[in-house]
């Protein structure tokens, strides 16, 4: 194994999702602009919708923390011109 393949990455949180429409919406748009992203959802198989109320969305997008402000970035314009006529 590589030192790389062992090596720890720091991930932070860029998004947090209301619904798994938008969480695949924004982790799409992420992964075309080549950024690698971790998709955590809260939600528990056999329980709907209880991971959504207990945590207050659907689930995050992590990203490795040195793309983190490029992501967030792109995030704020796509939701920006998402409210646009």
């Amino acid at each position: 194994m590589s030192k790389e393949e062992n090596s720890d990455v720091a991930l932070e949180s860029v998004y947090k999702a209301p619904d798994e429409f938008m969480a695949k919406t924004i982790e799409s748009l992420l992964n075309k602009n080549s950024i690698i992203t971790f998709l955590k959802s809260n939600q528990i198989s056999m329980y709907d919708s209880i991971g959504t109320l207990m945590k207050g969305n659907w689930g995050e997008i992590f990203v490795r923390k040195e793309d983190s402000q490029e992501a967030k970035d792109l995030i704020g314009g796509f939701l920006s011109n998402e409210n646009e006529p």
